[in-house]
């Protein structure tokens, strides 16, 4: 484990269903709604009306449902066939992650961020590398970045993030089906003037917000950890024999640096196996 056992304590596991890492969504919506006039579909907005009174409408007649059909050359229940073929999109897109080609360093990250995104909300263990050993952190799997994932620790409660490259498995201990909702886009059911906004201003609303940024391009280690300035952190290295301790004082392209008391110690990120921070 790599927090002291003086600082631990065992804590039931809590249902992570709706947890957000970022909660700037819910800040833009507050900003973009102030003072706005009600939603009203856009076939029914006069001419005349100023473009900043218009809203995307909640409101707006629904998308009818279109019968579906199953497949004739399969003897599989229509249920069945279902997931199967959805366990199949998730497998080839994972083989397709790993299998790209090493001067495509960029699309392979992004790929297998997707594919690793798909176990968001559920129990895992996780399965890592350091120092030659096969380690193993429990918990709510949160999000995953370009080069990271991030779980809620089953044991403190705390974020942990783990590089990319140490994940040996992941396995999922949600024996449950998941259900349809799970498989909508993540944005579907936003704030209508958020929705607006990123439609007409998607470029300074993306980046002010870790989340959406993660979501449409996906986050380096390293901008993630520049929003955790001033957090406590616990870092478990391959060179050193014990875990490393201190604030988080700043966050360079390839390093960091932490501080205890009025010692300063920078860390590798190529040396980092795993990372806890205090919430």
């Amino acid at each position: 484990m790599t927090i002291s056992a003086y600082k631990k304590r065992k804590t039931a596991v809590k249902e992570m269903r709706n947890v957000r890492v970022w909660d700037e969504i819910e800040c833009l919506e507050e900003e973009f709604i102030h003072g706005k006039t009600p939603f009203r579909c856009p076939e029914m907005v006069p001419a005349g009306v100023k473009d900043d009174d218009f809203c995307v409408p909640e409101d707006c007649p629904k998308t009818l449902p279109q019968p579906k059909f199953t497949s004739p050359f399969s003897s599989f229940p229509q249920n069945e066939l279902e997931e199967l073929e959805r366990c199949i999109t998730l497998a080839n897109e994972l083989l397709l992650a790993l299998s790209a080609e090493d001067d495509d360093d960029e699309t392979n990250a992004r790929s297998l961020q997707v594919s690793l995104r798909s176990f968001r909300n559920q129990f895992v263990t996780v399965y890592y590398s350091c120092k030659e050993k096969k380690e193993e952190v429990c918990g709510y799997f949160l999000d995953a970045g370009n080069d990271f994932i991030i779980i809620e620790n089953a044991d403190t409660n705390n974020i942990t993030i783990l590089p990319t490259v140490r994940l040996l498995s992941i396995h999922n201990m949600d024996r449950r089906k998941k259900s349809d909702d799970e498989d909508e886009p993540e944005l579907l059911c936003i704030n209508p003037c958020l929705r607006r906004n990123l439609t007409f201003h998607f470029g300074e609303i993306v980046t002010r917000s870790p989340y959406l940024l993660n979501i449409f391009f996906g986050l380096k280690l390293s901008m993630l950890l520049d929003s955790y300035t001033g957090y406590y952190a616990y870092i478990q290295t391959e060179t050193d024999k014990f875990e490393q301790d201190g604030t988080l004082e700043k966050v360079d392209e390839s390093d960091l640096l932490l501080k205890k008391y009025d010692e300063e110690q920078w860390i590798d990120f190529e040396d980092i196996c795993l990372i806890e921070l205090e919430k």
